[in-house]
């Protein structure tokens, strides 16, 4: 976030300036590329690139203390750096990244269940086949949970497909005990939980994995993130968000309200003993 707040802030100083990449490119001595990808927030910059480029466009000394200050901030580690294996999950690390920045994350996804909402049983069943990464796995899931307890949580509103509901996973007391943590999170003034019957048909996401991430700061535009376990794709250009953002908001009027949803999930628990 701090990558892509710096770069805003370099384009919109550029664009004032009305200098273009070629310009900005040969002051540095480096290519149009690099620039584009500054901008974009999608590499580490250094501070002195950053300093010249202030400089370039007419920026104040405090202006240029402030940029430097970002790009400073941009170079932090973040915690989930510890667990060297989230590494190997593509885009795990810019997701995980997004999720700590945030202030609020809307998903919808066929199954399994979120993590943020999985209890520590169903993600052991769920993580089970990877082996050694299990214990990592956990404690990254334990620590991303933490969000949504204590003081300005995260605000988090799921769309659970009924797919995730009744496939079973770990067997029928790790489901109950699953869906009974769903129901007690539902209460939570921060969490906001649909389910998407069967019933309801199809839908403009059938297919799809999706986590929406607004900010803070209104200035930073919202990212949606879809992808699998094999794919990952970030986006946050409202001409690139704008459909999907509208797809959610649909299926979410096509859900179950949060109450009924909580009798739903209910009825389905007691289905497991």
């Amino acid at each position: 976030m701090h990558r892509r707040r710096l770069g805003a802030e370099l384009r919109r100083m550029r664009d004032n300036a009305g200098r273009t990449h070629r310009e900005v490119a040969a002051h540095l001595d480096c290519s149009q590329g690099k620039i584009s990808q500054i901008e974009l927030g999608r590499v580490p910059v250094r501070t002195s690139d950053v300093r010249l480029m202030a400089e370039f466009y007419g920026a104040s000394e405090d202006q240029v203390s402030a940029l430097i200050d970002l790009a400073q901030d941009s170079k932090q580690r973040g915690w989930w750096q510890e667990f060297p294996t989230t590494a190997q999950r593509p885009g795990f690390e810019t997701y995980l990244g997004l999720e700590t920045s945030a202030k609020a994350v809307s998903c919808y996804g066929t199954d399994p269940i979120p993590e943020l909402l999985q209890t520590a049983d169903y993600s052991t069943a769920v993580f089970a086949a990877e082996g050694e990464e299990l214990r990592e796995r956990l404690a990254v899931s334990n620590t991303r949970q933490q969000r949504l307890l204590g003081e300005n949580p995260l605000e988090l509103w799921a769309v659970l497909d009924e797919a995730a509901l009744r496939r079973v996973v770990g067997g029928p007391a790790v489901m109950r005990q699953q869906l009974e943590h769903l129901v007690l999170m539902g209460y939570r003034r921060n969490v906001t939980i649909q389910v998407l019957p069967f019933g309801a048909g199809g839908h403009p996401l059938m297919g799809d994995r999706i986590s929406v991430f607004s900010f803070p700061d209104d200035a930073d535009p919202q990212v949606v993130h879809l992808g699998d376990s094999a794919n990952s794709r970030f986006l946050d250009k409202a001409a690139d968000t704008r459909g999907y953002l509208a797809a959610f908001e649909k299926v979410c009027g096509t859900a179950l309200n949060p109450k009924d949803s909580s009798a739903f999930i209910s009825a389905v628990a007691d289905s497991y003993g």
